[in-house]
């Protein structure tokens, strides 16, 4: 939306622009000149003209703000800068030439405090500028600071810069969500939920918002809000997956398991190539003990993402349950690679163990101490290493 406004911006201020300074007649010819060679997308030439213009009296701020202009067409932006600051630094009060600066800043340099200060200083000029423009942009130089901020999880910084935006635009229900985020980062938990939920009063419909409320209350083990939260997420968007998949996380945690698998079912019935979901639905079956079922939904996963390491590890693990050792053996493989590998490598550890084929202690022992790296598996695996070490009943008493 910004870019588009820029666009349209960059060519009225040119054609527009007012008698700003009292200036030599040869300079507002040459002046005038440019401006017809800027509209028939002359660039370079117009260029020239502009600054001929400047030579013949250097107090023409409107041929300043020209080659800005121009440079901006032309994509050289640093030139378009350039002409824009001697354009405030021949007429101090001149709110288009800042107007423009800003936009630049904001989109194509990507300086987000410089921007802030250019909008600054048109609204101190002018607070109704183009119809509160420079408000809106002021904000959203605001809103992408706050996005590196983010990005650098340096998330102090980003509430500051999100919390002025949204004291410049108190009606923008994204900045509040941003806000939300940024709170969240910091682990400022009632924050976040304050912001989230503005953000939802701001825009009922705005289902993003609703997802990150439900994690908030879900993170602070607020069950129910959680729950309706997602219901809400769900009731605005019925295509939005995450949504599904964590209100039949909250069932799942509170043991309401068919309650898990219903809302994934109605999920899938509306994203049914979601392989994501399909595997969220095998897992809420394999915990009902329905392990043909769950083995059907993974198997459903894996067609539609064959490279799902998740789908594979999840379906090792219930065919494992099913004694079907050699499809669990042949799973458990496939996801020996990425965010799986470890609990791969103990499914397989276990695998070997239920199995006992020739040379299987080496190899089991060999996959437990993989599992050995992860502290959610670190104690599991050295009892399954010590048992197939010093296995009971081998053990000798001395008198």
């Amino acid at each position: 939306m910004i870019r588009r406004l820029l666009v349209a911006n960059v060519a009225a201020l040119l054609l527009v622009a007012p008698g700003l300074t009292q200036v030599s007649p040869e300079s507002a010819e040459k002046y005038t000149a440019g401006q017809e060679l800027f509209q028939k997308r002359r660039y370079a030439e117009a260029i020239k003209t502009f600054e001929e213009s400047i030579t013949l009296d250097g107090q023409n701020a409107q041929a300043y703000q020209a080659m800005g202009l121009t440079y901006q067409k032309m994509r050289n932006y640093e030139k378009a800068a350039e002409a824009y600051k001697m354009a405030t630094s021949v007429k101090p009060d001149y709110t288009g030439a800042y107007f423009a600066l800003g936009q630049l800043q904001l989109v194509s340099l990507k300086k987000y405090g410089d921007a802030q200060s250019s909008f600054r200083k048109v609204l101190d000029l002018d607070p109704g500028f183009k119809d509160g423009k420079a408000q809106e942009f002021l904000a959203g130089a605001h809103l992408r600071q706050g996005l590196i901020y983010i990005r650098q999880k340096n998330y102090k910084s980003a509430v500051e810069e999100y919390t002025t935006a949204s004291q410049i635009d108190p009606a923008n229900a994204k900045t509040f969500y941003n806000l939300g985020l940024a709170h969240r980062g910091a682990r400022n938990y009632k924050e976040a939920i304050e912001s989230v939920s503005t953000a939802t009063d701001l825009n009922p419909d705005y289902d993003k918002a609703y997802k990150v409320l439900g994690d908030l209350y879900k993170q602070t083990r607020k069950n129910s809000r959680a729950a309706l939260a997602y219901e809400k997420a769900i009731k605005a968007n019925p295509k939005n997956a995450r949504a599904y998949i964590s209100l039949a996380d909250v069932y799942s945690d509170t043991k309401q398991l068919a309650k898990a698998v219903s809302t994934l079912k109605k999920g899938i019935a509306q994203n049914a190539n979601n392989a994501k979901m399909l595997t969220a639905l095998g897992f809420a079956q394999h915990q009902s003990k329905d392990y043909s079922g769950a083995i059907a939904s993974y198997k459903k996963a894996i067609a539609q993402n064959a490279r799902s390491k998740e789908a594979q590890y999840r379906i090792s693990v219930t065919y494992f349950e099913t004694k079907q050792y050699k499809s669990a053996s042949a799973a458990a493989r496939k996801a020996l690679s990425g965010r799986y590998s470890i609990p791969a490598n103990v499914i397989l550890g276990d695998i070997l163990e239920a199995v006992k084929s020739e040379g299987w202690k080496d190899q089991a022992i060999a996959h437990y101490t993989k599992g050995l790296r992860d502290r959610r598996y670190k104690k599991y695996c050295e009892d399954k290493i010590e048992r197939i070490k010093n296995p009971m009943g081998d053990e000798e008493e001395t008198d």
